[in-house]
């Protein structure tokens, strides 16, 4: 039997490398200090120690490093960023209860798009599985982190969904792989599970009244556009940054350590047995030589230049995040070419939001197809300008002349008006136009007001 386990040639060490680098700084402090030597090299002298340095590396040096906690808060901000303007979704009737249930274990459908945003920001891929009770249900959405898409082709994917599973009371590691794939034209899941992944589970999802599916609905992105390809993560700047952090400040604490660490040292004289306060030491010498007892400490000369080492570093940090929030360049052109400069632009937080938005209709239609519904009925539009970008009343002013004055259409003026948050994103140019004037046409109006 061919090895499920078998990865896409694009998954090399360099992208394994990578993932664990975002997983673990995300997961902060001890996560990243777990990882020993792998991130922290153990300094050259203190392998000459009798026991190889490792008392000194484990509980002096790594230790009092510090790894900083900057990676989660840039992720969070950004999430909130992202949807802090409401995206508008639109769901048939027949589909109302993924509103509530989109997982199929009670998370909401805000919540899960939420989520699909987060693991673009943090690994740079999600995938979107559309599917079904076994025994019958609602559909609804299975989430995947980027890296646990292992293998891929057209109409092809190898999802690893290894984890624990319960046995009583106890809970053991549980190797599980799931293959989607076209077999004849007709979808067809299949589950390898079990230590030796001798347990094989089939199905043939259908959609209502029976039919079997002709597509496999699984939707993979990256933080670009909608595409099975692994891209390096977009917050991979941060993360290089933190560890460059922490290994400048195992040094710098470390000779902060040493600084204040004065050694007692006896010249031409016997070592005192005891030290400190009301004891005497009696130094004896002669016409020859001068006995003299007296601390020395090192002087740790590069304490400040780690200190603006490390100053830097998180300066690198921030910037790596402030890059996320350059802004898409002028919309005025058609379609086709902005997909093309979308996919060929770096991923900042617009691209990110427009991935997670069509991630997110795609499931969505894919669950439509299953009960038999339109799908074109369902919508999923993220915020034109994510950035606060209110219009001043002088600007409005000044682009409500253009208007009335021929310079534009009152679509191109309400959606303009509309970024700047002065018209309700609630309502499209037609609804506020009849809200304006019930009665007359564009032309009217205008000539009216001017």
């Amino acid at each position: 039997m061919q090895d499920v386990k078998t990865t896409h040639p694009d998954i090399t060490p360099d992208r394994i490398a990578d993932w664990c680098l975002m997983r673990n700084t995300m997961q902060g402090q001890r996560a990243v200090k777990r990882e020993g030597v792998r991130y922290l090299p153990m300094p050259s002298g203190f392998k000459s120690m009798p026991d190889g340095g490792v008392e000194a590396y484990e509980k002096a040096y790594k230790l009092r490093a510090i790894v900083p906690e900057l990676l989660a808060p840039s992720v969070a901000a950004m999430i909130g960023i992202i949807h802090a303007k409401e995206t508008q979704i639109t769901v048939p009737d027949g589909l109302s209860s993924i509103w509530e249930n989109a997982d199929g274990e009670g998370m909401s459908l805000e919540a899960f798009h939420r989520r699909i945003t987060r693991y673009l920001l943090w690994l740079g891929r999600y995938g979107v599985l559309t599917t079904a009770p076994v025994d019958g249900g609602e559909p609804f959405l299975a989430g995947y982190a980027g890296d646990s898409i292992i293998n891929w082709d057209r109409d092809f994917f190898v999802l690893d969904e290894t984890g624990k599973k319960r046995s009583g009371f106890e809970w053991k590691d549980n190797p599980k792989f799931r293959v989607l794939e076209l077999v004849d034209g007709l979808y067809v899941s299949t589950v390898y599970e079990g230590e030796s992944l001798d347990t094989v589970t089939v199905s043939e999802p259908v959609a209502l009244g029976g039919q079997r599916l002709d597509f496999v609905p699984f939707y993979v992105g990256n933080a670009r556009d909608v595409v099975p390809p692994v891209e390096t993560p977009p917050l991979i700047g941060i993360a290089n940054a933190i560890i460059n952090a922490y290994q400048l400040s195992a040094d710098w604490r470390w000779q902060l350590f040493m600084s204040g660490q004065e050694t007692l040292v006896a010249i031409n004289g016997e070592a005192p047995k005891t030290v400190g306060a009301g004891v005497v030491h009696q130094m004896m010498g002669n016409d020859t030589v001068t006995p003299d007892l007296k601390y020395v400490s090192p002087s740790c000369s590069g304490i400040e230049a780690h200190e603006a080492a490390i100053e830097k570093q998180v300066e690198a940090a921030v910037m790596a995040g402030a890059r996320m929030f350059e802004q898409e360049k002028s919309t005025q052109e058609s379609g086709e070419a902005r997909r093309l400069r979308f996919a060929s632009e770096t991923a900042n937080l617009q691209s990110i939001s427009q991935v997670s938005a069509a991630l997110l209709e795609r499931g969505l239609k894919a669950a439509a197809r299953m009960k038999g519904l339109d799908d074109s009925d369902i919508v999923v539009t993220p915020p034109k300008d994510l950035l606060d970008s209110t219009m001043s009343a002088a600007d409005f002013a000044q682009l409500f002349t253009v208007y009335t004055q021929g310079g534009m259409s009152w679509e191109t003026f309400y959606e303009r008006g509309q970024a700047g948050g002065i018209f309700s994103p609630e309502r499209d140019a037609d609804e506020e136009y009849a809200l304006i004037e019930p009665e007359g046409t564009e032309d009217e109006r205008r000539a009216a007001l001017v």
